[in-house]
């Protein structure tokens, strides 16, 4: 026989070692020979394992991991040996007691996915993977899954150490393990799990433990970037062959769309009127429709680096507008002495379209080529920027809600009902941020991009045209 029954493979585990299972930088790795990829079966990244370690001194693979790497064995010799490939196991989500938080959570989440389904919404991936409430659970499950919602109380969350006199509880563990941000987020899952645990009949609807304490955001970025300093990032970008963040950045600026809907855009959500050019979309936060207007500026970036890119060729609607630069091999003289000397070489990397990762990296090369390595603001400040911009130029706060496509206005539901989304309103913010960015460039706000307060106050370090 070729594999084993499960339990006779997960006894095993603990004994034998597991073919071509292997610990590589930093994580589990099922990690296949050059025959076998040949046969379609490639790389499979798992789990850091731990918290223990094995005989060889790496930490404790999982046994999740240890099962998916057995299954792979046995569908690599299937493969071999030309046999019917063995069935997959079946993932079963866990099973918690009726009427716990658990039951709820799961409840929740079936009836969340139902509602967006009936109103025909249908997340992408990048949506998904987006939901506070996957990330809250792996707080909460541990502590509360299998719990009855009435039994939990306010000191799970905070409380007063009465050994060492120090606030403890799972508010202070997620701040001291991650951050106040991932704190907020955390409970603001919990108490809409609450309320929909109350809608069950799981607990008093007015009786959450977590609204006994202040549930404080975090202090929210305030960095903004300045119209002469993102014309020069485009410009850096371009002339080092960043062609695809150029077009990216130039139209993040003007759209003010967030960088995942900025990466998103394809030739499909493109439209024409009697003004100009703009995109058509459903932002990935909100959901909220968008018109993403463009400038002659960005516009003409775009259109140049898309002749660029694709050089005329027949293209799907569907294809993303933004790609990386790609990569060539690196080719260097070897030392003298040196055995075989050095001659570079790799892989030929292609271009491929922009993700999170590759979009972040990018632009943090290009942010140092333009202004250094100590300036840390972020391609996700561009659409703040805009914001301001259009503020100091006296634009409504309807014509920003319309312009952001988010709920900055306060009656969301009546400015959707009377005020839909429309372009013109877009444009008109648009016009109120030509307007902000002229008085911007004329107060000189912050006029040191790097400086310290000591520097700003002493005028040290400070380029001479900057004190101007």
């Amino acid at each position: 026989m070729l594999a084993k029954s499960w339990a006779e493979n997960t006894a095993a585990m603990g004994r034998d070692s597991i073919r071509y299972f292997v610990y590589s930088k930093g994580r589990w790795k099922w990690q296949p020979t050059k025959p076998m990829r040949a046969h379609g079966f490639f790389t499979v990244k798992m789990g850091p394992g731990g918290p223990g370690v094995d005989s060889k001194g790496y930490p404790t693979a999982s046994t999740e991991d240890k099962m998916k790497a057995v299954e792979l064995n046995a569908a690599w010799d299937a493969a071999r040996f030309g046999l019917p490939a063995p069935q997959k196991r079946v993932e079963m989500s866990p099973k918690y007691p009726p009427g716990s938080v658990g039951d709820g959570y799961q409840r929740a989440m079936a009836i969340r996915k139902a509602a967006r389904l009936a109103k025909g919404i249908v997340w992408t991936n990048e949506q998904v993977k987006r939901d506070s409430w996957p990330r809250a659970w792996k707080w909460l499950e541990p502590k509360f899954a299998d719990c009855d919602p009435r039994t939990i109380t306010p000191e799970h969350f905070l409380r007063l150490d009465q050994a060492t006199g120090q606030p403890a509880g799972l508010v202070v563990e997620i701040e001291s393990k991650v951050s106040v941000t991932e704190r907020f987020m955390v409970i603001k899952v919990w108490r809409a799990l609450w309320k929909k645990m109350g809608g069950m009949k799981y607990c008093d609807l007015t009786a959450d433990p977590a609204k006994t304490f202040p549930n404080t955001p975090p202090k929210p970025r305030d960095q903004v970037w300045y119209r002469k300093q993102v014309l020069k990032l485009v410009q850096v970008a371009w002339r080092n062959g960043y062609y695809g963040l150029a077009a990216l950045m130039a139209v993040a600026w003007d759209s003010q769309l967030s960088p995942i809907d900025t990466r998103s855009l394809n030739f499909e959500k493109a439209r024409l009127d009697n003004v100009g050019v703009y995109f058509a979309l459903d932002r990935a936060k909100t959901g909220r429709a968008a018109a993403a207007t463009l400038s002659a500026w960005s516009l003409a970036i775009l259109r140049a680096y898309l002749a660029k890119q694709f050089s005329g060729a027949k293209l799907l609607d569907k294809t993303p507008l933004f790609w990386t630069r790609g990569g060539r091999p690196v080719s260097r003289n070897g030392e003298t002495g040196q055995w075989g000397g050095d001659h570079g070489g790799g892989r030929h990397v292609p271009s491929r379209p922009y993700t999170k990762s590759s979009a972040n990296q990018d632009f943090a090369e290009v942010r140092k080529l333009a202004f250094g390595p100590s300036e840390m603001r972020q391609l996700q400040d561009m659409r703040r920027s805009g914001a301001v911009e259009g503020d100091v130029g006296g634009a409504t706060v309807e014509d920003q809600s319309n312009k952001m496509a988010n709920t900055v206005d306060r009656n969301e539901k009546l400015r959707e009902t009377y005020n839909p989304v429309n372009v013109v309103s877009a444009r008109r913010f648009d016009r109120a941020r030509i307007i902000g960015a002229k008085l911007l460039e004329e107060q000189k706000v912050a006029k040191s991009i790097s400086a310290t307060p000591q520097e700003i106050l002493l005028g040290t370090d400070i380029p001479a045209k900057l004190l101007k």
